[in-house]
């Protein structure tokens, strides 16, 4: 298959394709949510600051950041199959190193080997997905299917973490060895796939650069994970201060994320009244209000009302902002595109807990909740411009 057009030949099809993809995906979330129900526990076990925290989530994210470009390089010039096969495998083998060195050293250093794994997984099973559906509503639906089967996935991860910490901290890592066999599945389900080539790679990055609303894009799709990621990282404090247990918070996070999958679910229903940046608009107010319900979470019941809220626009958000993307790529720089977009999302990822943790240096955590407030409120300013290009540009056809 020339990737790009969809053609499929032999034993490998589209739904397969997808599928395997989608489970990449699922497995890479484990990072971050299947152990978020053991941060209080890993800060109890190594004597860690409320800012210290941070370092859990960003020191796995840092890598992600060049990662996800260098890994769709590399899947340029030698397939995607290999890479995305190999970036699953050097996710799950490093697991067992946390339980033969038990510091916090070997744990840093175990994140952030597969940080650049995770980033490489999450941006190349974006691409598979395009080569299978690149426009109109067949991206929708693949691109759907992805964010729902990692939304499922953020629903099942945080409650087997949350009900594995019965057994010490560490048992919530043991999750991540799945990565393995989905390696070998990537490797038997996925074609050996090149890239077709066209123009050279000056023009094909001054096309991305030039795409419409390129900045406002870009933003939107990291405001996305400064949201995420503060909440995954700093609501467990919260949680846990409003009085849920560690396997309450897994619970109510799982339940978050099922929530997710539901409303993304019905995002193709929302696009045929709403553009995507209108639900993203739509989705960032939720979030906006769901962070301030966190910080004045006096009680678990806010706390669990505050995370339902979060899940409500996440499903969302997700689906709307890869259709956005695919909407305002240029069709011969669609795969670089992709990648810068990877790039700015796991900036997001990796500055949103380090910058929560430096704020609340000087502020409670619930006072920096409100500061995100804030930033919600600004961005919708960014959706609405957004909005205003996206109208301007005529609609491609279904695929």
């Amino acid at each position: 298959m020339a990737q790009g057009t969809g053609a499929m030949t032999g034993r490998y099809r589209p739904a397969a394709v997808i599928g395997i993809a989608c489970v990449g995906a699922a497995v890479a979330t484990t990072g971050i949510q299947g152990i978020t129900p053991a941060i209080p526990a890993i800060q109890e076990q190594f004597a860690l600051s409320t800012a210290q925290v941070g370092l859990i989530t960003s020191g796995y994210l840092l890598p992600s950041i060049f990662s996800a470009f260098l890994a769709g390089m590399l899947a340029d010039r030698i397939g995607l199959r290999p890479v995305f096969a190999a970036s699953l495998l050097v996710f799950g083998l490093p697991v067992p190193v946390l339980f033969l060195w038990q510091s916090f050293e070997a744990l840093m250093a175990v994140r952030f080997v597969q940080g650049a794994a995770f980033g490489a997984v999450m941006a190349l099973s974006v691409s598979i997905i395009g080569g299978v559906a690149p426009t109109g509503a067949a991206a929708a639906r693949g691109q759907s299917r992805r964010i729902i089967t990692m939304t499922v996935a953020e629903a099942v991860f945080p409650i087997a973490g949350g009900l594995l910490l019965v057994l010490g901290w560490l048992a919530p890592f043991a999750v991540q060895i799945v990565a393995i066999p989905a390696a070998v599945a990537a490797w038997v389900l996925l074609p050996p796939l090149r890239r077709a080539s066209g123009g050279t790679a000056k023009a094909r990055t001054r096309d991305v650069f030039d795409a419409p609303s390129i900045v406002g894009v870009q933003v939107l799709g990291a405001l996305r994970f400064i949201f995420k990621f503060s909440v995954l990282t700093y609501y467990p404090l919260v949680a846990a201060d409003a009085g849920l247990s560690g396997i309450a918070i897994g619970f109510v996070m799982g339940a978050s994320g099922l929530i997710a999958a539901v409303t993304a679910a019905f995002t193709e229903r929302l696009a045929r009244r709403w553009s995507s940046a209108k639900q993203i608009g739509g989705s960032l107010g939720v979030a906006a209000l769901s962070v301030a319900v966190m910080a004045v979470a006096v009680d678990p019941m806010l706390a669990v009302v505050a995370i339902v809220l979060f899940g409500l626009q996440d499903g969302v958000y997700g689906v709307a902002h890869n259709v956005l993307v695919t909407e305002l790529s240029p069709p011969g720089a669609r795969s670089a595109y992709v990648g810068v977009t990877g790039t700015v999302r796991n900036v997001g990822k990796f500055i949103a807990p380090l910058s929560f943790g430096a704020v609340t240096l000087v502020l409670t955590v619930s006072q920096a909740f409100l500061v995100l407030v804030g930033v919600g409120a600004v961005s919708l300013l960014v959706a609405r411009s957004v909005d205003d290009t996206l109208s301007r540009i005529p609609a491609e056809p279904d695929a």
